[in-house]
């Protein structure tokens, strides 16, 4: 039922974690493809370690490191109904495939994504997620929704109809899909459950300021004109860039965090 969409990009040392969090899940209805945009270092020979624990796993070449391409060759090479694409940096809690399984069953939703948390315990990591999860619920009042990059999850027809990812972009193809799918009257539903870790990998090299500063600079033609930008100087795909970020799951802090989003949410729709 569900195609599990992976783009890679010099990934060999955080790709594991992903693909072993989808050998944990309880729902085994779905396939993955890791589309790999050449890397230099052991990205594709582990991707392909993972074929025997993942028997409905296939590995696709793409012809250049591209995020737009490589997840359209993926969805190309896929037969699912139901499209999950996700970052190589993130990780999917054992219950991902069968929530949103459900949620489909009982929301019959088009394009959806799920709450976050983030790869650490920091508290300041904390409240940057925090404050990610808030944005996505306002999106969609401010009529101005988005399926973030790190996990969008989209109905095979409604990928057909929109023509997938634009390949010309180099920045912002998430948010261009997610304007395109709006535009035609597509609805944008989040599940308000913590159902994928987020990757803050970013933040922690580059800067949290500096990021934040490409974020709000990117949202502001989203925000006045319904138009994303279609390049970001200083952005970089793939794994190479980046130092490894810690990553600590204790089950008590999660339902801490989940928590205390559903109280904000809540009070914000009141």
């Amino acid at each position: 039922m569900f195609s599990i969409v992976i783009p890679t990009l010099n990934e060999e040392k955080l790709l594991p974690l992903l693909l072993n969090s989808l050998t944990r899940q309880t729902d085994k209805n779905f396939s993955v493809v890791v589309v790999d945009g050449r890397s230099k270092d052991k990205t594709v020979e582990i991707a392909r370690s993972y074929e025997t624990k993942l028997p409905n796993l296939q590995v696709v070449i793409s012809p250049k490191a591209s995020l737009p391409l490589q997840r359209n060759l993926g969805a190309k090479a896929s037969t699912g109904q139901w499209l999950a694409f996700v970052d190589a940096d993130s990780i999917l809690f054992p219950q991902f495939v069968q929530r949103i399984q459900s949620f489909i069953e009982t929301a019959h939703p088009q394009l959806f994504t799920t709450w976050c948390r983030p790869d650490s315990e920091e508290p300041g990591d904390g409240n940057i997620a925090l404050l990610y999860n808030m944005v996505l619920e306002m999106s969609i009042i401010l009529h101005r929704p988005f399926s973030p990059g790190p996990l969008t999850i989209v109905s095979r027809d409604v990928f057909a109809e929109l023509g997938g990812y634009d390949e010309t972009r180099g920045y912002n193809e998430d948010v261009d899909f997610s304007i395109r799918a709006h535009k035609k009257h597509i609805p944008f539903n989040v599940i308000p459950e913590t159902l994928y870790v987020w990757s803050l990998r970013r933040m922690r090299s580059k800067g949290t300021l500096k990021v934040a500063q490409q974020y709000i600079v990117s949202a502001l033609p989203v925000l006045l004109f319904n138009r994303s930008l279609k390049y970001m100087p200083g952005y970089v795909m793939g794994g190479q860039s980046y130092k490894k970020g810690k990553r600590l799951f204790r089950s008590e802090i999660l339902k801490r965090y989940e928590k205390k989003l559903k109280s904000l949410v809540k009070e914000f729709l009141e």
